[in-house]
C-alpha cells in the first residue's frame, strides 16, 4: 500500500512541477495524475478496511471515513471515466 501511495504522490508532484514551470499541454499529465491517485486512494483504503476486518466498517473508525473520502476523489473534479477521455484525446493529438 505504501509503495502505491508513493507512486501516486510522485505522479501528482510531477504534474504540479510541470504546471509551475508553465509548460503547455498539461491535459494528459494532470488527468493521469488525478485519475491514478484517486484510483490508488480507493484501492488502498479498501485494502485497509479489509485489513481491519469488521472494525474497519463502523463510522467511528477513521478508516471508514478515509474510504468515503477516497471514493469522492474519484468523482470530484470530473469522474475518472471523463479523465480517461481527456487522456485519450491528448494522446490522439
Amino acid at each position: 500500500m505504501a509503495m502505491k501511495l508513493e507512486a501516486a504522490r510522485l505522479m501528482v508532484y510531477h504534474a504540479a512541477a510541470r504546471a509551475e514551470r508553465g509548460e503547455k499541454n498539461l491535459g494528459f499529465i494532470s488527468s493521469a495524475s488525478k485519475c491514478f491517485a484517486s484510483d490508488i486512494a480507493m484501492e488502498v483504503t479498501t485494502d485497509a478496511v479489509q485489513l481491519f476486518g469488521g472494525a474497519g466498517y463502523p463510522r467511528d473508525f477513521p478508516v471508514e471515513r478515509m474510504m468515503r473520502d477516497a471514493k469522492i476523489t474519484q468523482i470530484y473534479e470530473g469522474t475518472n471515466q471523463i479523465q480517461r477521455m481527456v487522456m485519450a484525446r491528448a494522446l490522439l493529438k
